[in-house]
Formats: structure tokens, C-alpha cells, sequence
């Protein structure tokens, strides 16, 4: 077999290059470590060598992280320290051989792939470098060492910064930092590699002094070099978490208690510290529902593609320049793929055009790739009111107003234009897809295609298949999707479909708690306590009450067992607008922050007798739990897996519990039903369980 890690020796110089047989990622296995072990002991025995340079062989990068599967199998903290030392073990050996190590970063430097650069005694960075401790984001923290080095390089701000968000650092903030200690075009990655290698050999002082001015100054000093102010950091950082995460996430309050100590220690003892927390944490359920959720992003990519041959999208053309247009414009040239934005009005482009822009100038902040990053991208796109030039595209998405007779009036004017194998798509919310293919010259190529917004930070994209939709088609969306950073999932058309179908049950069960006399505002208050973003009236008020309740009434009428509740009428009615009219249960000022809207409850009528109890915050979960059962028993939806995904990335629903599938089996289903059947008898079919759950139940007990 392969080694994962060769080298040669030319003139002194041991070239290590990092190649893992048979994958096109380099992932930190428990073989890979081996290989690693074995190439440090040869190396340390070899008096010829004077110094190192580690290079990647793949073309994506350095090393994408540890091995998911090995982190996701520990059941045992005592197993999952003892990882965590052997790890932290094999990579500290490139620290302390004889000479000095350079560690030359390109592409993807991920989690374990960091800690061992960090653990090297230099680093260089590609300008395509992403290097991040994302593990934070698995439910457990850096166990390789990364949280005791990291701090040790940079300063402590944003060590904790990096380590509790997991974000990535690209190489000019790498720079900047510290993190690496140059920055070169990827062409030149191995000779410039070799140059700070004989630099360094030469004389380290310069390097070693760059460092310190990076980390110095009067701020630093404060907050890091004297115990007050790091103890001032810790508390403000704590605080900050604890907000953030709701107190549902351990591993964030660990991380912070595992630096705090460490820092004080000698590294050893700091690395100690390190993987007996690590142990800790990696055998919680957040962390095996988190790496859950990670595979759910995942499943797009690998193993569940809908059938039909997908073909390559070349040129696209978007219709309607609205928010909604112009960010899957953006989107689209983002991702390499130009795009004709058309609105029927050129002020309705420009804006289009312009916030199209405004993201890529965001984008271009965070890269530092400035003004020529932004007009790269924005030559991609071409603003226009007419129909030139989409003889020649692809694929049409459309993003005009949701109506059903102007959307099918779209269709069959831009069906002249188009060549007769171009793919039409909706992004319609709720509309069905088969009557717009009704009016279709091709119905065969036409199918949907539902973003989220805001596009550009909503992971999720249902597509829908219509009942003409070609498995070409939804093959090829789905594999755009994929393309475009996206997590499709493939939705059979039905009202609703699968997101705004359980989101709006959600929503309209929410009114009619409070219709009955529960305070609204305790209701959202459930929510953020269960681990939600934000409440169902604070939903209602980001999506448009008006919008809200039109989709209320579609679902109360596609499927009467759902009563609708007139709340959202009410106050429609009424001038409740939500976010868009800066009042609605909301007051959303264009300065100062959003607050309760103390007057929504009087002006709807609301009597507000009681605060929400436990049992009403079940009442909605439950029923969404129900809705999500029929879904799968309609064949809306091929799987929990699929639903999952949905709610996850496509509403915000708690990471950390896995899904709402995953909720669903923890609580354990016999007791759900046991549950909905006591609702069903004061509050009607709604809550009687649906036969997908009760066979669920039926083969829970066999197995028991």
C-alpha cells in the first residue's frame, strides 16, 4: 500500500509530501497518524537531514480535518482522551525534531490539518489558503493541541475568537495575525517554502521578532499579560457565549475553562487539560447530533442525488431583479456562472445589479480581495429589460411576484426565446408547479427551484419535481444546487411543499394559542428557550404578516384538517405589516433595536390570560412532528433525513438536537403518539397521528 506521507532528501532538505492513496482529500485517519509517526522517527534518526518542508499533493488542500467516523464511533470519554493524547502525541514530534519544520498551507487547512501546522515551527500560506478550527461546530473543540498553541502564537482575543466561532481564516488575515508567517501566491508555494526554511535556518530572530510585534502593543498587554485583564477577556467572552449558544452547547463553556487553565500550565500539562475535556465532550449527544447534521450537509454530495442524468450549466438568466432575483444572480456569478438579470423596469435592474454588488463588496472585505475581486464577479453579470441574449442560456430562473397567472405568463413569453432544451424553474414559496407546467410548451423542462432568503446565507434549496418535471431536470437542479455551495433536497409538488408546510402549521398553531389566551410574546420565548433563532411572531414579522397569512389560509385550504386562524387577517387588516412596515407583534425602528410591540395585543383583541406552558410549547412541536409523518406517508419527502435537512437549514431548527426527526426518536415515538391521541379529542384531526408515526411505533415496540 501507499504511504499517506513520503519524502525525499535533497541536499539536507526533507521534502514531506502529504498524500493519502485513493482520496482526494487528505483526512487525519488513524492510519494517516501512523504514517505521520513513522516519517517523524525516521526523520529525527537522520543526522543528513537540517531541515523540513510539509507540502500537500491534493490539489484541494493541506488536510481536511480528522476522521468524522473515528470521532463519531467514541462512546467512552477515557477512549476519546486517550485519541485526543495520541494525536496531540504524533504531531508535537514535528515541533521538537532537531531542525526546523515548515509547514506550506494551500486550499483547505481544516481542524487537525491546523493543529499540525501549528504544531510544525513555521507556516506558509498559499493565497488560497482557508485554514479554520471548525470542530466547534462537531460539538467537542481542537484536541490535536490546537487549544493550547493557537494562544501560545497569536493573541488570545482571537485564538477564542477562531477557536468558539470555527470560522475560517484566509491567508492575508492569516498574515496579519501571525497565524502563518508569509503569505505567497500558490505558484510559488514550494519555493518560497524552501526560502524561509534557509532563512530561519540561517538566523530565526526576524521571524521570532515579527511575532512579538504582531502579538504586542498596550491592548494586548492589558487584556493577556497580567492576570486581571485575561480574567476581564475570559468573563466578557463567557458572557458573549452563553448569549449566543442559549446554554444548549457544552463544548463552547469547555473550550473557554480548557484555555483559561492551560495557559497558566507548561504546554504539557495544557495538552493534558486538553484531552480530558476533549473526552468529555465528544461522547455528549450535541456532539453525535451535530456530526449528524454535518452528514446531513453532506448527503447531497455523495448519496442522495435524485435519479436522471444531470448536464452542465453554462449560462443562466434570472427574472425579476428583486431582493430574491438579485441574490441568485449573485449567487450564480459567485460561482463562476454568468448570468442576464431581467426586470421589466431598468431602476428595478440597477437595484438589482446593486445589491448584487453590495454582497460581493462584503465578500471581498472578508478576502481582502478588494475593488478588482468585485468587478471580476460583477463582469459576470449583465443587467437588461429585454430577451437578447437568452437564446443562449441554459437555464431560466424565475423570481417574479408570487402569482400564479403572472408566473405562467412568464413562462410562456420567455418559452419563445429559449432553445428547446434550456430548463425553466421557479422559485415560487408555495405555488404549484404542475399547473405552471400546464401552460408550458416543454412542461417536461420545467420544474422548482426554492431558495431561501436571504440567498446568499440560507443553506438550504428545495427542488421541486412537477408531475411532467423530466428526471433530467430536477437531476440537473439539484446538481447545481450542489454546485452553488447549496443543501437540496428533492420535494414532490405539494402545498406548501415541505418547509413552508410544516413552518406554516407551526406558524398558524402559534395563533391559535394566542387566540385562546396565551401571551404571544411567551410563546417566542418558548421557542429561543427550546433553541429556536427566534419565535413564531417574530417569524411572522421577518417573513411579512401579509405573506404569512396568505400561506395560512393556501394550507387551511389545501388540507382542511388544518383551521385557520384569522389572527394574521386581523392584523393585516389592522396595519401590522411586520418588519417591512416597521410594525407588527414587533416594533422594528430603523435605528435602535427591535422591541415587543406592547399595543399588538390590544389592537388584535388578544385577552393574553396566561404565559405559554410547557405542555402549549409541545402542542406545536408536536404538530409539526405529525405534519412531517404525512409528509413522508405522502411520499412529499423520501426520508427523515430529508425532512431533517429541511428544518434545519431551511428554518433554524436547533442544531443540536439533530433535526426534528432526530427529536422526534430521542422523546420516543410510542410516547408522542400516546400524546397527540390526548389532543386530538379537545382540538380535532389535526393532532390524531397520522400512519406513518403509528407504524413508527409499531416497530419501535418490536424491537423493544
Amino acid at each position: 500500500m501507499s504511504p499517506y506521507v513520503d519524502y525525499t532528501i535533497e541536499e539536507g532538505i526533507a521534502h514531506i509530501v502529504l498524500d493519502a492513496p485513493g482520496d482526494r482529500v487528505n483526512i487525519l485517519s488513524g492510519d494517516f497518524l501512523k504514517d505521520l509517526d513513522r516519517t517523524a522517527d525516521e526523520l529525527s534518526q537522520n543526522a543528513v537531514v537540517s531541515g523540513a518542508v510539509i507540502l500537500s499533493a491534493k490539489e484541494g488542500g493541506f488536510i481536511a480535518g480528522a476522521d468524522i467516523e473515528a470521532i463519531e464511533e467514541v462512546d467512552d470519554p477515557d477512549l476519546g482522551a486517550d485519541l485526543a493524547r495520541e494525536g496531540q502525541r504524533i504531531l508535537g514530534r514535528f515541533g521538537t525534531l532537531p531542525f526546523p519544520v515548515v509547514a506550506a498551507l494551500h486550499g483547505h487547512c481544516m481542524g487537525g490539518g491546523t493543529e499540525f501546522a501549528l504544531a510544525c515551527n513555521y507556516r506558509i500560506a498559499a493565497e488560497d489558503a482557508a485554514i479554520a478550527l471548525p470542530e466547534i461546530k462537531l460539538g467537542i473543540f481542537p484536541g490535536f493541541g490546537g487549544t493550547q498553541r493557537l494562544p501560545r502564537l497569536i493573541s488570545l482575543a482571537k485564538a477564542l475568537d477562531i477557536i468558539l466561532s470555527g470560522r475560517t481564516v484566509r491567508s492575508r488575515e492569516a498574515l496579519r495575525i501571525g497565524l502563518v508567517d508569509r503569505a505567497v501566491d500558490g505558484k510559488d508555494l514550494r519555493k518560497a517554502a524552501l526560502a524561509l526554511l534557509q532563512e530561519v535556518s540561517a538566523d530565526s530572530r526576524p521571524i521570532l521578532e515579527q511575532r512579538r510585534k504582531i502579538r504586542g502593543g498596550w491592548r494586548n498587554w492589558l487584556l493577556e499579560k497580567n492576570p486581571l485583564g485575561r480574567a476581564i477577556l475570559f468573563a466578557l467572552v463567557r458572557r458573549t457565549t452563553a448569549r449566543k449558544t442559549g446554554g444548549h452547547y457544552p463544548a463552547p463553556f469547555k473550550a473557554l475553562d480548557v484555555l483559561r487553565r492551560g495557559l497558566s500550565l507548561p504546554l504539557e500539562q495544557g495538552l493534558e487539560l486538553e484531552a480530558q475535556g476533549l473526552g468529555e465532550m465528544i461522547v455528549t449527544p450535541v456532539c453525535k447530533n451535530l456530526i449528524r447534521v454535518f452528514r446531513l450537509s453532506q448527503r447531497p454530495k455523495k448519496e442522495s442525488r435524485p435519479e436522471g442524468t444531470p448536464r452542465k450549466v453554462r449560462q443562466a438568466a434570472v427574472l425579476g431583479a428583486g431582493i430574491m432575483g438579485g441574490g441568485i444572480a449573485h449567487l450564480l456569478a459567485e460561482h463562476d456562472i454568468p448570468v442576464r438579470l431581467k426586470d421589466l423596469r431598468p431602476e428595478a435592474v440597477e437595484a438589482g445589479l446593486g445589491h448584487a454588488r453590495k454582497l460581493f463588496g462584503k465578500r471581498a472585505q472578508k478576502t481582502g480581495g478588494g475593488e478588482d475581486e468585485v468587478r471580476k464577479k460583477m463582469a459576470l453579470l449583465t443587467g437588461t429589460t429585454d430577451y437578447g441574449g437568452f437564446d443562449r442560456v441554459d437555464l431560466v430562473i424565475e423570481a417574479v411576484v408570487e402569482r400564479m397567472e403572472i408566473k405562467q405568463g412568464v413562462l410562456q413569453e420567455v418559452e419563445e426565446v429559449l432553445r428547446d432544451d434550456a430548463l425553466f424553474s421557479t422559485n415560487t414559496s408555495a405555488l404549484s408547479v404542475s399547473e405552471l407546467q400546464g401552460v408550458g410548451q416543454r412542461p417536461q423542462n420545467v420544474a422548482g427551484l426554492h431558495f431561501f432568503n436571504p440567498v446568499d446565507r440560507m443553506p438550504l434549496v428545495e427542488i421541486i419535481r412537477g408531475r411532467q418535471s423530466a428526471a433530467e431536470t430536477t437531476a440537473t437542479l439539484f446538481d447545481l444546487a450542489v454546485r452553488l455551495g447549496k443543501t437540496p433536497i428533492l420535494v414532490d409538488d405539494s402545498p406548501g411543499f415541505l418547509v413552508n408546510r410544516l413552518l406554516g402549521a407551526y406558524l398558524n398553531e402559534a395563533c391559535l394559542l394566542a387566540e385562546e389566551g396565551v401571551k404571544w410574546s411567551s410563546i417566542d420565548s418558548a421557542a429561543r428557550r427550546f433553541g429556536l433563532p427566534m419565535g413564531p411572531f417574530r417569524l411572522m414579522d421577518e417573513v411579512g404578516i401579509d405573506i404569512a397569512a396568505e400561506v395560512g389560509k393556501t394550507l387551511s385550504k389545501a388540507f382542511p384538517y388544518l383551521p385557520e386562524s384569522l389572527l394574521l387577517e386581523k392584523a393585516r387588516l389592522r396595519g401590522l405589516k411586520g418588519r417591512k412596515g416597521h410594525r407588527g407583534f414587533y416594533l422594528h425602528p430603523k435605528k435602535g433595536k427591535t422591541r415587543p410591540n406592547a399595543k399588538a395585543a390590544p389592537l388584535l383583541d388578544l385577552r393574553e390570560l396566561r404565559g405559554a406552558s410547557e405542555q402549549d410549547w409541545r402542542r406545536l412541536m408536536l404538530l409539526m412532528v405529525n405534519e412531517a409523518g404525512r409528509c413522508l406517508e405522502e411520499g412529499v419527502i423520501a426520508s427523515p433525513e430529508d425532512v431533517d435537512t429541511g428544518m434545519i437549514f431551511g428554518t433554524g431548527f436547533p442544531p443540536f438536537l439533530g433535526g426534528l426527526c432526530r427529536w422526534a426518536d430521542a422523546e420516543g415515538v410510542p410516547a408522542l403518539v400516546t400524546e397527540l391521541d390526548a389532543l386530538s379529542a379537545p382540538l380535532g384531526a389535526r393532532f390524531i397521528p397520522c400512519g406513518y408515526l403509528k407504524g413508527r411505533d409499531l416497530l419501535l415496540a418490536g424491537k423493544q
